[in-house]
């Protein structure tokens, strides 16, 4: 299991810099889905009502594009990424759940922005973590049988971009 999820996800701080592999960054710590990166956010740009003596509503978006095209823009959206850390999802089979855990939660909650990466979707954003992270089962002290299984909501700052 400690291999399953290598070269699936990834990370970064900097535009600049190169991704990292989460199971490499962070021994112990594998990612186990992300969410939301095809999803879209509500309309701020577009006006509709509907009247109480009619079935058809009026609308009107505020953005012309080239040829006076409508253009929609959206909020960004949250992504949901979902982790676990422990012992057994280490490499070395011998790591503290909870030091592993704090580091990872460290990274992606208390030092700003950064990138993440899904080999899965194909796709990348640049993220924050605004609403902060929820473990749903904590288990300490069992040993290797130790884990933490928690999800991240990660704000998106840009529309996520499809890996080149």
């Amino acid at each position: 299991m400690a291999k399953d999820l290598s070269n699936k996800y990834f990370v970064k701080r900097q535009e600049s810099d190169s991704w990292q592999d989460v199971t490499t960054l962070f021994d112990g710590i594998k990612i186990l889905s992300i969410k939301g990166f095809n999803e879209e956010g509500e309309s701020v740009n577009v006006y509709s009502e509907q009247w109480v003596n009619s079935q058809t509503e009026d609308f009107l978006v505020a953005t012309k594009g080239e040829n006076d095209n409508d253009v929609v823009i959206r909020k960004n959206v949250d992504l949901e990424l979902t982790f676990i850390a422990g012992s057994r999802y280490s490499a070395s089979g011998n790591v503290d759940t909870q030091t592993v855990y704090d580091l990872f939660n460290d990274y992606v909650c208390k030092h700003g922005d950064f990138y993440v990466k899904s080999a899965y979707s194909g796709k990348y954003a640049h993220v924050v973590c605004l609403k902060g992270v929820k473990p749903t089962t904590e288990k300490l002290h069992r040993g290797n049988n130790s884990y933490i299984l928690a999800t991240a909501t990660l704000h998106t700052l840009e529309p996520p971009t499809v890996s080149i």
